[in-house]
């Protein structure tokens, strides 16, 4: 299974969690969200597994600081297994809207890969996505294009816009060049 950057604050960081344990959190948050607390049954269905596969997981999380946890009792988030879960859920939410809302994706589509990729972005990644997608969606002249060329860019350089002017003060010289470039991040 796939390894990850995202580690626990109170353990180790030379032990980044498994894909398998970040949805492990991602769901006991989204439970917490709607119930609470969470309870291994409730676990168990949202993930498709059986009891005893959630009590392995519980306890490793519970080892590393992350979630409270005793056997046949609720589950609950710690502050640090809190604050990695919506780390979790917000690389989700950023990819989903830039599979959708940039990449034209349908969503079922978009949240199968949102949900597969949100184990594997890089922190540049993540951080040059989030950053592409608040400027597409703040842009107040018009949305940007997609470009199968180039890749995305703004169809107007327009004064006034903080996030275009800033963007194109730190392009190389293509804009010397007439042609539209990308915004950096």
């Amino acid at each position: 299974m796939a390894k990850k950057q995202l580690t626990s604050r109170a353990g180790p960081a030379e032990h980044p969690l498994s894909e398998s344990l970040e949805m492990y959190l991602k769901t006991i948050y989204q439970i917490e969200q709607k119930k609470k607390a969470a309870r291994v049954t409730d676990i168990a269905h949202e993930l498709g597994v059986i009891n005893s596969s959630v009590t392995g997981a519980l306890r490793t999380l519970s080892n590393r600081g992350l979630i409270n946890y005793a056997p046949y009792d609720i589950v609950t988030l710690t502050d640090d297994g809190e604050q990695l879960a919506r780390d979790i859920l917000e690389k989700y939410t950023t990819l989903r809207q830039f599979f959708i809302k940039v990449l034209g994706m349908d969503e079922q589509t978009a949240e199968a890969d949102a949900c597969q990729m949100e184990h594997r972005v890089s922190a540049t990644l993540f951080n040059r996505l989030s950053r592409f997608v608040q400027y597409y969606e703040s842009c107040p002249f018009e949305k940007v294009r997609w470009n199968e060329a180039i890749g995305y860019f703004c169809t107007r350089n327009q004064d006034g816009c903080d996030l275009c002017e800033e963007d194109r003060d730190s392009l190389p010289s293509q804009r010397d060049s007439g042609q539209a470039a990308p915004p950096s991040s």
